[in-house]
């Protein structure tokens, strides 16, 4: 049974390599990153300290993501980002629960400022006192004509 153009759509970049990214171990996604900024296998692998050998004998879909962040690099930080969230944000928050209450309160500035929108900050001169801004209107008339030069 055939299937119709609409119940076939084509995966993205980005979807396509966030589901091979899923499947590479952390040497390999490294590696897929190195290889953004070396020209060759060898080169990527020697500048994180792995084997020129290993990266050879690591299966095709290690090189498809490589092709696929070199197609679309910002698309493919965008979901390197994407998967990463929400651990970070596990992180970010187990800060509210440190030992140290300095952690506890920056960590909790720094969700209530996301969150909400930081607070006015007050705007001070060179000697850390209060400037006093005066504002004033100011009217310029236009010619109704055309200005010639």
């Amino acid at each position: 049974m055939a299937q119709s153009n609409s119940e076939v759509q084509e995966k993205s970049i980005s979807e396509r390599f966030a589901e091979i990214w899923r499947q590479l171990h952390f040497n390999q996604r490294r590696f897929v990153i190195a290889s953004l900024e070396f020209p060759t296998k060898k080169e990527a692998a020697q500048s994180i300290g792995i084997e020129p050998d290993t990266v050879y004998r690591w299966p095709e879909i290690v090189d498809e993501a490589i092709e696929l962040a070199h197609q679309e690099t910002r698309e493919t930080a965008i979901g390197m980002l994407a998967e990463s969230l929400t651990k970070a944000v596990m992180i970010k928050i187990s800060g509210l629960d440190s030992d140290d209450e300095k952690i506890r309160h920056l960590v909790s500035t720094e969700i209530i400022d996301r969150m909400l929108g930081r607070a006015a900050q007050p705007i001070t001169g060179k000697d850390g006192g209060a400037i006093n801004i005066k504002f004033t209107e100011v009217m310029v008339e236009l010619p109704n004509e055309p200005v010639e030069d």
